[in-house]
């Protein structure tokens, strides 16, 4: 039986984002403790931050010129991404499905009990945030 999740993201430019994606492919099938669950979490969290830094440019997205986002900060680099790229109140359900995928990777991070399900779940959820972005950026997404 073949466990492995066949995922075909093409991030090219993205290359801070494809290996992270190649090391979140391998360290799933690996994982075995709630540790290395929780590790998939982080790896996930970590590559929504780089994709996020590698669509964000600061004078197009960032509408509150006082605030100075944090190169870290994927939440608010997403969310002015997306409010640029998706203007409009109707597409305030994109912005919410951006930050529900960072705060699951937020959440598994940090579960001492974390699961196989739950690193999996996250993982897929990661991995579609990037095609999801991606189409938005009119790079190649395989869905």
């Amino acid at each position: 039986e073949n466990n492995q999740l066949d995922i075909l993201v093409d991030l090219t430019g993205w290359d801070k984002v494809k290996k992270s994606v190649e090391l979140i492919k391998n360290s799933i099938y690996e994982a075995e403790t709630s540790e290395e669950f929780q590790g998939i979490g982080l790896l996930c969290r970590e590559t929504i931050i780089s994709l996020a830094q590698s669509v964000y440019i600061e004078e197009k997205h960032n509408s509150d010129t006082t605030i100075k986002v944090s190169p870290t900060d994927a939440k608010r680099m997403l969310d002015g991404f997306i409010i640029v790229e998706l203007p409009g109140g109707s597409n305030e359900d994109f912005r919410r499905y951006a930050r529900a995928s960072l705060d699951l990777a937020n959440k598994l991070t940090h579960k001492r009990t974390a699961t196989n399900l739950e690193a999996s779940l996250c993982t897929i959820s990661t991995f579609s945030l990037i095609n999801f972005i991606g189409a938005i950026s009119s790079k190649p997404c395989y869905f």
